[in-house]
């Protein structure tokens, strides 16, 4: 996906009249430098509105550095270039246009990253223009524990995917969900309409589960078309309310926006009542909403197996098949989504929380939570990820 990014960019950098902004060389100096961050945070939004890129996300929000400690920001230059096998001289916008387009990419992600840990939900608008304007993909990522939803509006877009290209629009508005570490590339459809969509990623609460769909069949990804012209209303304006509730930043917006969501997922529910459920096992109901309900419990495979009168191996590959996560795992992962929530709506002591939600070792919660999440609680709490 990287590779075709800055293909398309480097085309880009030479249709254009005047050369593209380059980030490379002040997001260097921002992570090298306390001093560096008003200049970062003016460039990426002169960055943004040379591309004509519509991106209704609070930039400066997410590129703020000031909430990361200077040895933590090296830390992080020195593992990206690491990661991409690049010096710094190789950060030249006009001598390497690719290599610098990866190394902006990939702390953008990180960034993102790192707010959506930081505020459990993160959305935009996002317009993608008609031929012959220029076609800027937007390569997204769903982190560990996050999901993606994309709505389009109008219009259509193509869904770049490892193995599949998907066409979300054709038939008329069309919402996309992706599980946990998912990546995509956004651009025009073939056919070069413009296309309005909504982007949001956001860390499910615990309730939210029977929700979400199950795994795609085969690892093929499905889109869910909105015929019934007043759902697709009721949920093109659910996602413009979620953009202004983002950015207004008031005492209760993080609420309002999660509801917002809940209130699409439940949505789209209602347009298929009965596939969810029929697309997965008797016995995977029974153990999913088992395991809901006990979460906070010592539970292990035979109990679950036991309530849902499945032999143990039997149920845990039929659960990992069709929940992408084995018993265990998901169950953990219900748990580690409850942290979370707790972590960043209360005060309470870490060792509390890691009871609530059923270990009775704060350390092995602190273990467990990192592994799944990629952060510590501490750091969910002090909004220090990275």
């Amino acid at each position: 996906m990287h590779d075709r990014f800055s293909h398309c960019m480097t085309q880009i950098d030479k249709r254009l009249q005047k050369p593209l902004i380059s980030l490379a060389g002040t997001l260097v100096a921002a992570l090298q430098s306390e001093d560096a961050e008003t200049a970062l945070l003016q460039e990426s939004g002169q960055f943004i509105d040379q591309l004509g890129d519509t991106l209704s996300l609070p930039h400066d929000a997410i590129m703020k550095l000031d909430g990361i400690p200077l040895s933590e920001r090296k830390a992080l230059l020195e593992d990206t270039l690491s990661e991409l096998g690049l010096e710094g001289q190789a950060l030249d916008w006009h001598a390497y246009p690719e290599r610098a387009m990866q190394f902006q990419n990939r702390i953008w992600q990180h960034l993102y990253q790192r707010f959506l840990s930081n505020h459990q939900a993160l959305s935009a608008h996002v317009e993608l223009l008609p031929a012959p304007q220029l076609d800027f993909p937007r390569p997204i990522a769903a982190c560990p524990g996050s999901w993606v939803m994309l709505f389009v509006e109008s219009g259509q877009c193509l869904a770049r995917m490892p193995g599949q290209e998907l066409v979300l629009g054709e038939d008329g508005p069309a919402l996309l969900l992706m599980p946990p570490e998912s990546e995509l590339e956004l651009v025009r459809s073939p056919h070069g309409h413009a296309c309005s969509l909504f982007s949001n990623a956001f860390f499910p609460r615990e309730n939210w589960q029977p929700l979400l769909p199950v795994s795609p069949r085969d690892g093929v990804a499905e889109a869910l078309t909105i015929t019934d012209p007043r759902m697709a209303e009721y949920i093109c304006e659910a996602m413009r309310r979620i953009i202004d509730i983002a950015h207004s930043r008031t005492r209760h917006s993080l609420s309002l926006h999660l509801n917002l969501l809940e209130q699409v997922l439940l949505l789209c529910d209602e347009l298929r009542p009965t596939q969810q459920e029929e697309a997965l096992d008797r016995r995977v109901v029974a153990a999913r909403d088992y395991l809901l309900e006990h979460y906070r419990e010592k539970t292990t495979v035979e109990q679950v197996a036991a309530a849902a009168n499945a032999a143990p191996s039997t149920l845990n590959a039929l659960f990992k098949n069709q929940m992408g996560e084995n018993l265990m795992r998901w169950r953990d992962q219900l748990r580690m989504q409850r942290a979370r929530e707790l972590l960043r709506s209360t005060s309470k002591p870490i060792k509390v929380i890691a009871a609530d939600v059923g270990y009775e070792d704060p350390m092995f919660f602190s273990r467990r939570f990192k592994q799944l999440t990629g952060w510590s609680p501490s750091q969910v709490r002090n909004g220090t990820t990275i």
